[in-house]
């Protein structure tokens, strides 16, 4: 997840946190640096000048255990200050809006959708996975064949590139009866069975399978 992903996902929340709580004039969520995060529409200079001032008041509480929330009561309107996980949010309402509900919601729904975010951005990206191929099949047999299959260098190239270049030397091949098998792979070396879809397994493995020739198999390469 990107930052304006980040951002725009807490500002969509802001927002929704308004509809259900419509006291709120305006609200954002800021770092303990000061930077913020996000911000609703209805963004003030008011609120940034708090927010300006907020800091100078934390800076000052850190040499007695910091300051964790905040209220100030205007003639117009109020506003709230509280830690959320590692950030503040900052809500301005209206002079007789219900605090003890706002507090409520905010205390629920924000660090909820702070942890998802963070949940999100940390957990492990999935390993890429090249389409499969559906390939002919064709028997190789005698003496020398060895335990190889072989499919078109231009397929092994694709999957190569796909993988940023690694080299492709093992392949997964699933017949039509769900059989499956892992083996080596290598490219086709006959010119006149390039570029025509098909992999050639030697005979044991087909019997393994049970596939025969002409069948269509998938196909897909495993990566190191």
């Amino acid at each position: 997840m990107s930052k304006d992903q980040y951002a725009t996902a807490l500002k969509t929340a802001l927002t929704e946190i308004k509809n259900v709580c419509p006291d709120i004039k305006s609200s954002f969520i800021f770092t303990k640096d000061g930077a913020i995060v996000a911000g609703d529409s209805e963004a003030s200079d008011t609120i940034k000048k708090a927010l300006h001032s907020f800091q100078n008041i934390r800076e000052k509480a850190d040499a007695i255990g910091g300051i964790h929330a905040l209220s100030v009561n205007g003639s117009e309107g109020n506003m709230q200050i509280s830690q959320v996980n590692e950030m503040y949010l900052a809500t301005a309402t209206f002079k007789n809006a219900d605090t003890k509900y706002l507090q409520t919601i905010t205390g629920v729904i924000v660090p909820t959708i702070l942890k998802l975010l963070k949940d999100i951005i940390h957990a492990p990206t999935p390993p890429k996975a090249a389409s499969p191929q559906q390939l002919t099949v064709e028997k190789i047999t005698g003496f020398f064949v060895g335990d190889s299959a072989e499919v078109d260098q231009k397929i092994l190239g694709e999957w190569s590139k796909f993988f940023e270049g690694k080299t492709i030397n093992t392949v997964e091949i699933q017949a039509p009866n769900g059989k499956t098998t892992r083996c080596k792979v290598k490219a086709i070396d006959d010119e006149r069975l390039e570029g025509k879809g098909l992999i050639r397994i030697p005979e044991k493995r087909l019997q393994m399978l049970k596939v025969r020739e002409e069948e269509v198999v998938r196909v897909k390469p495993i990566t190191p």
